[in-house]
């Protein structure tokens, strides 16, 4: 059987770290189960509190505080030491955001661009869980609708508009990050041609694509070169850009499109509700759980604890979950076409969407398949 995770535990992990600074949200990890390696988004994990050190990615102790870039007051760290680490990749934006006119973030209550970037950080790492399943669906959905066209030639770049929530009369600090901003639509575009029409950005972007693609290329064996990007257009003149690894697909994928298309639907109307309607999804660790029930999201918001933002779960699991504990997400529920219960139609859309995932390895399901029916 192929692995996409390859070498020795301690390789592995040295490899990963070494990508965690480059993936947009965060780092990874290994989540063993049954002595089978698969590969997650680590910063979507329910003890993980938002604002977090640029370099390691690591929060700070209870009644600590981070310290910001002397600069642009835009990046936070734990240490001289993670700082200087990371000026390399960070002396671009640096630059880009000291040159921001606080002007172009005033009708949204900020005084600053530099925190009005620290919070969009901080929401893509409240909902990083759903944003990435977001990217998977929608990247399944496209092979599916262009069958007859190979998956390296697609349009390799998927925009994301986004609206910030706030005003000139909201008071920030007492406004959870995850409520900030919304995801208006997504639509896929050429890569070529956004390079050629976002010179500046692109060539900015040029060192961390680099030792992107070198980390992919050693740590993936399926990898074909080629990058996919996500751009948030984000209000007041932001630029977000992440980058995920393209590779050459093990099998096809389960079902039939009709199938797919129908349960990979649900699954971004739930995503969107989730990151839209307040309750954003993240994996929890509990005791006993195995392959594949350990890969499952739960809902839950955001509350101030020791001056940080922190999860807290509104169901530890979905068999306890009975409508009335949150309004919204009652209603995503009920707005499930397929009426697949909530755990069947997350692992439903993770199996389908292995190829693509952004959340798990390839190979995930090699061992366990789960029934794909709408």
């Amino acid at each position: 059987m192929n692995r996409t995770v390859v070498g020795n535990a301690e390789n592995r992990l040295m490899i990963l770290r070494k990508i965690s600074p480059l993936y947009p949200w965060g780092y990874a990890h290994l989540h063993t189960m049954d002595s089978y390696e698969v590969l997650v988004a680590d910063t979507v994990r329910r003890a993980d509190p938002l604002g977090r050190c640029n370099t390691c990615l690591k929060a700070p102790p209870a009644g600590a505080r981070l310290m910001k870039c002397g600069a642009c007051s835009a990046a936070f760290y734990c240490s001289t030491q993670c700082q200087k680490a990371h000026w390399p990749r960070h002396k671009s934006t640096c630059r880009a955001n000291t040159a921001q006119d606080p002007a172009s973030v005033a009708r949204y209550g900020y005084t600053s661009f530099a925190t009005f970037s620290r919070d969009f950080q901080d929401f893509l790492d409240a909902h990083e869980w759903a944003l990435r399943m977001i990217v998977s669906v929608q990247r399944q959905l496209q092979r599916d609708a262009n069958p007859d066209v190979p998956f390296s030639e697609l349009p390799m770049l998927l925009r994301v508009a986004m609206r910030c929530r706030t005003t000139s009369s909201d008071t920030q600090k007492h406004r959870s990050p995850a409520t900030r901003f919304a995801v208006v639509s997504q639509t896929f575009h050429d890569l070529e041609a956004y390079a050629r029409t976002q010179e500046h950005l692109w060539e900015q972007n040029a060192p961390v694509r680099d030792e992107i693609h070198r980390a992919f290329a050693q740590q993936l064996p399926h990898y074909t070169g080629q990058l996919f990007a996500v751009h948030y257009d984000v209000p007041a003149g932001m630029d977000h850009l992440a980058f995920f690894p393209v590779q050459t697909p093990l099998e096809p994928a389960p079902g039939t499109p009709e199938q797919r298309r129908a349960i990979l639907e649900d699954m971004l109307d739930f995503c969107t509700r989730s990151i839209n309607d307040g309750f954003p999804l993240r994996i929890t660790t509990l005791e006993g759980n195995r392959f594949p029930e350990s890969l499952l999201a739960y809902p839950g918001t955001f509350v101030r604890s020791e001056g940080c933002w922190v999860w807290k779960a509104i169901l530890e699991d979905w068999k306890s979950y009975t409508p009335g504990q949150h309004r919204r997400l009652d209603l995503a529920v009920a707005g499930v076409k397929t009426r697949l219960a909530i755990p069947d139609l997350i692992l439903s859309s993770l199996h389908i969407t292995c190829a693509v995932s952004t959340l798990i390895v390839q190979d995930a399901f090699a061992r366990r398949r789960i029934p794909i029916s709408s």
